[in-house]
């Protein structure tokens, strides 16, 4: 797997150590808010507004997108068939670019504040984009219009995770709380703490499906990783990861482990032991 940092896009088995930064940095351009990788491409958005590619294999930079945002690139997704990208940035837009030619296909404009994540459907045909402003929208790329819009009660979006059948979705955020959603409906079908533990209330900065849909794991402030069972939404397993916030979590493919990173600067992989009721997590790197 790869990470991004200030200081760089990283690999997780040729970076030995802080200075040594396998992934390019580019020293004038700020530093990658976010990447995805395929088996031969990195996908990165900066603070410069830049969309930066590099070749997987050996980090070498392939091509960039100018200009894609201003004010940074907070949100990036790779369509299906690999043949074009949608971006987020940090004053609201939500625009479409064509992977071969580089050209900027669709601008959305409905969001008022920064974007937070941008999911694309499996079928590269409508899109999910979460923001800063409470609103998670749903767009028909083809015909480049908005379909169905939900609106949190209270503070932005942090973070969204989809279930398989992309018609449910959580999402997470300022108002700490999660919320559950169906796309046919305009309100959410529940609403949860971000903790299981009475008074404590945790800013969830990230929320990551297991590969089978059955759990969820959660980061935020507190630097507590959670697991949560899917379908009773209750806490099945928990570790405290980091001294400070964690920003993000994942799931292996295997979902035997779970990936962590936070703002104390470490990037943590927890072996995931599940029972039918409990999930056991022991930190292994």
């Amino acid at each position: 797997f790869f990470f991004q940092a200030e200081d760089g896009i990283r690999d997780s088995v040729a970076s030995r150590g802080l200075g040594d930064v396998y992934k390019r940095q580019i020293l004038t351009a700020g530093y990658p808010l976010l990447s995805l990788f395929t088996d031969e491409v990195i996908l990165s958005g900066w603070t410069d507004g830049k969309i930066r590619t590099f070749r997987t294999d050996n980090g070498d930079p392939l091509w960039n997108i100018d200009n894609a945002h201003k004010g940074g690139v907070t949100a990036l997704d790779l369509s299906h068939n690999q043949k074009f990208i949608v971006s987020g940035g940090d004053s609201g837009e939500v625009r479409v670019w064509e992977m071969k030619t580089k050209d900027l296909v669709t601008n959305l404009k409905e969001h008022t504040a920064r974007i937070s994540k941008v999911y694309i459907f499996t079928d590269d045909t409508y899109a999910l984009s979460s923001g800063k402003d409470r609103c998670i929208l749903c767009w028909d790329l083809k015909n480049e219009r908005r379909v169905t819009a939900h609106t949190q009660r209270m503070g932005g979006i942090n973070s969204i995770a989809v279930f398989n059948d992309e018609r449910l979705y959580m999402s997470t955020g300022q108002e700490k709380k999660i919320s559950f959603w169906d796309l046919r409906q305009s309100t959410p079908t529940s609403v949860i703490a971000t903790s299981p533990i009475p008074g404590e209330d945790d800013e969830l900065q990230s929320i990551s499906l297991s590969k089978d849909n059955k759990y969820f794991t959660t980061g935020g402030t507190l630097g507590v990783v959670r697991v949560w069972d899917a379908t009773s939404q209750k806490v099945i397993g928990e570790a405290k990861a980091h001294s400070g916030c964690c920003t993000s979590t994942v799931f292996a493919p295997d979902q035997k482990q779970i990936v962590s990173t936070g703002t104390d600067g470490l990037t943590m992989i927890w072996n995931l032991f599940m029972t039918q009721y409990l999930a056991t997590i022991n930190f292994i790197i």
